[in-house]
C-alpha cells in the first residue's frame, strides 16, 4: 500500500472517530439538556397542583360529606385552569382506588416510597410513546390523597431523532468534503517522497545526475537535500571509478604494445640469425638491434619496478642541501646529454629540500631526461632554484620542441607520448612522467608545467619547507 494511502486512510479514520464521538456528546448533552428541563417542569406543575389541591381541600368545612366528589371536581377544575389539554390527572385516596382520572394511562408509581411531600417520578415508554410521571401526597384536614400526573415525553425523543438525522447528514456531507481535502492533503505531502522514488529509480537505471527539487526547509526538504549530497558524491565516485578503469585499460594495452614491439623485432632478428645464412656484417646490424630492443625492455622493466617499488613505499623526510643534489644530478646526467652536446645550466641558491635523497634524483633526472628528448642538437637546459615564502621552487627549463597546452594534462597517464616515434627513437616509454607526480604527491610538493611548440617547456615544483610536513 502507498505511502499516501497509508496517510489518507490514517487521517479520514481519525475524522471519523472525532466527528462521531464528538457528534455523540453533543447529540446526547442536547438531550440530556432536554430531558432535564422537562423533569424540572414537571415537577414545578407537580408541585403548583399539589399546593392548589392542598388550599382547596382545606377550604371545605369540616362536616362537609362528599369529600371525595368534591376533590374529583378540584382536580378537574385546577387541571382545567393550570394544565390544560398537556397531560393527563389521576388522584387516588389513601387506598389507592381511583378518585378522579382524565385519561386511560396510569403509572406504575402508586405504592412507591415517595418521600414525603417531595414525591417521586420516573420516564416511562408505553406502547411506542414516552411520559414523564410525577406522583405526591396531598394531606389535609378533609383527607389523604395521591397525585399523579403524567406528560408526554415523546417531543423530546423525536427532537432527539431529528437531531440523529441531522447529525448524520452532516456528518456524510463532511466526510466527503475532508475526503476530497484530506485526498489532496495527502498526494501533496507525499509529493516530495514519489519525487525522491522516482529520482532514486533513475539513479539506479544509469542515470547519474537525475537530482530533485528541494523547496523549504522540513524534514522531506532535508531528505532531498541529502539524497542530492549522496548522488553528487556516487557521480563523482563512479566518474572517478570509470576513469581509472579507463586509465587501467590504456594502460594495460599501452603496457602490452610496448612489449610487443621490441619482442617482435628480437623474436624477428633472431629467427633470421638461426635460419638463414648471413655475411659478418648482416649478423652484426641484427645482433645490435636485438641489443637495442632489449635493452629498451631492460629500461621498461626498470621503470616499472621504480613505480612499483614507490607504491609501497613510505619515504623518511631528511635534510637534503639542495646544491649537493644538483652536483649529483650533473653527474648523473651529463653522458646522455653529451650525446647531443645538450648544456646543463644550474642556477641554484642556497637551501635544503626535505625528502628521500634517492627519490629526489630520481624526480630530477627524469625531468632532465625529457627535456633532453625534446631538444635539439647543442641544445640549452636550466636546472634553477631558490627558496621563497617558505617554500623551495626548483624550475627545470629547456629550449626544446614544447607541446601543445592540451596535451599537458595528459602527459602524467602511464605510456602517454605527444611523438610516438621520436619517444621510441630517444628511448622512452612514456612512463617517466607519471613516475615524476607519484614522487611529488609522496614529497606533499606541487608543480606546474608550461609549454609552447617551437619555444619549449618550463616545469616549476614547490617544495614545502620542513615545519610544513
Amino acid at each position: 500500500m502507498k505511502i499516501f494511502v497509508k496517510q489518507f486512510i490514517t487521517m479520514m479514520c481519525a475524522m471519523l472517530l472525532s466527528f462521531m464521538i464528538l457528534g455523540n456528546i453533543l447529540v446526547h448533552t442536547a438531550f440530556e439538556t432536554a430531558i432535564n428541563r422537562e423533569t424540572n417542569q414537571g415537577m414545578e406543575e407537580m408541585k403548583i397542583f399539589q399546593y392548589a389541591m392542598l388550599a382547596s381541600l382545606e377550604g371545605l368545612p369540616e362536616d362537609y360529606q362528599a369529600v371525595d366528589m368534591a376533590v374529583a371536581e378540584i382536580a378537574h377544575s385546577i387541571r382545567q385552569s393550570l394544565y390544560g389539554d398537556q397531560g393527563g390527572i389521576v388522584v387516588y385516596d389513601k387506598k389507592n382506588n381511583v378518585i378522579y382520572q382524565d385519561s386511560d394511562h396510569q403509572s406504575q408509581l402508586v405504592g412507591q416510597d415517595m418521600a414525603g411531600h417531595n414525591g417521586a417520578w420516573q420516564i416511562t415508554r408505553v406502547g411506542g410513546h414516552y411520559y414523564f410521571e410525577s406522583l405526591c401526597e396531598i394531606s389535609s384536614t378533609a383527607g389523604d390523597y395521591i397525585l399523579e400526573i403524567h406528560r408526554s415525553m415523546d417531543h423530546v425523543y423525536q427532537d432527539r431523532e431529528r437531531l440523529c438525522d441531522r447529525y448524520l447528514v452532516l456528518l456524510f456531507i463532511v466526510t466527503v468534503v475532508f475526503a476530497v481535502i484530506l485526498l489532496f492533503l495527502s498526494l501533496h505531502f507525499t509529493r516530495p517522497v514519489r519525487r525522491l522514488s522516482k529520482a532514486t529509480r533513475a539513479f539506479a537505471d544509469g542515470d547519474y545526475k537525475k537530482r530533485v527539487k528541494v523547496k523549504g526547509s522540513d524534514e522531506m526538504a532535508v531528505l532531498g537535500q541529502d539524497f542530492n549530497q549522496m548522488a553528487s558524491q556516487l557521480e563523482e565516485s563512479i566518474g572517478q571509478l570509470k576513469e581509472e578503469a579507463r586509465r587501467q585499460e590504456e594502460f594495460t594495452a599501452a603496457f602490452s604494445h610496448e612489449l610487443k614491439t621490441p619482442l617482435t623485432s628480437i623474436i624477428g632478428y633472431a629467427d633470421i640469425l638461426r635460419s638463414r645464412s648471413m655475411t659478418e656484417e648482416e649478423k652484426s646490424i641484427s645482433a645490435n638491434y636485438i641489443v637495442n630492443q632489449g635493452r629498451r625492455l631492460e629500461r621498461l622493466a626498470l621503470k616499472m619496478l621504480e613505480m612499483s617499488f614507490i607504491d609501497g613505499q613510505e619515504i623518511q623526510f631528511q635534510k637534503n642541501e639542495v646544491s649537493l643534489l644538483a652536483g649529483s644530478l650533473r653527474d648523473m646526467t651529463e653522458k646522455l646529454l653529451s650525446e647531443k652536446e645538450i648544456q646543463l645550466v644550474i642556477q641554484i641558491g642556497k637551501g635544503e629540500i626535505y625528502g628521500d635523497r634517492d627519490l629526489l634524483l630520481s624526480l630530477f633526472s627524469n625531468l632532465v631526461d625529457n627535456a633532453r628528448k625534446a631538444c635539439r642538437e647543442e641544445g640549452t637546459i636550466l636546472f634553477a632554484g631558490q627558496e621563497t615564502d617558505g617554500e623551495y621552487c626548483i624550475q627545470i627549463i629547456d629550449d626544446g620542441c614544447g607541446m601543445p597546452e592540451e596535451e599537458i594534462h595528459k602527459i602524467t597517464e602511464p605510456f602517454y607520448m605527444i611523438d610516438k616515434s621520436r619517444a621510441r627513437k630517444e628511448g622512452g616509454a612514456g612512463i617517466g612522467m607519471a613516475l615524476c607526480q607519484k614522487i611529488l604527491e609522496m614529497h606533499h610538493a606541487r608543480w606546474q608545467i608550461e609549454s609552447r611548440q617551437g619555444e619549449g617547456t618550463r616545469v616549476s615544483i614547490w617544495f614545502p619547507g620542513g615545519d610544513d610536513l
